[in-house]
């Protein structure tokens, strides 16, 4: 049970890494928001660049999500990398179905990657908070 633990708890901390450097290297770049308007790639349209956000950002959260399945299967917790990504995305966000369930010993993997799923989407919905709130303070100076 304390490796299964430690296996979750090393993904978490891989999760965040990869969010953050996914958060400040791509997504938040990618919208255009946070470039000064004397910026000549600066995004005049705020409709697109949140979608650009949005989208950068579901990316961001799918390469996670498939890095856990990716562990599962080579850690054979599941019969095969589709049922590992299915528990994945069930376990990430928080649907939690019932219908594919882990081993035993491996039980503790999906709570965990839930608790982290969550904080991960919290995440960005904090940073699509922050878009909004600049796109709105720039066009309305």
């Amino acid at each position: 049970m304390i490796w299964q633990a430690l296996f979750a708890l090393a993904l978490a901390s891989l999760t965040v890494v990869v969010h953050a450097m996914g958060t400040v290297e791509l997504a938040i770049p990618f919208t255009g928001v946070w470039k000064s308007k004397n910026d000549a790639q600066y995004t005049s349209s705020p409709v697109w660049a949140l979608t650009r956000l949005v989208s950068a950002l579901l990316v961001l959260h799918l390469i996670e999500m498939v890095f856990w399945a990716a562990a599962y299967t080579l850690a054979n917790v599941f019969g095969d990398f589709e049922t590992s990504l299915y528990y994945s995305l069930k376990s990430y966000t928080t649907v939690g179905y019932g219908d594919v369930l882990p081993p035993p010993q491996w039980r503790l993997v999906g709570p965990i990657e839930a608790a982290v799923g969550v904080l991960m989407l919290g995440w960005s919905t904090g940073i699509i908070v922050a878009a909004v709130q600049r796109i709105y303070n720039m066009r309305s100076k």
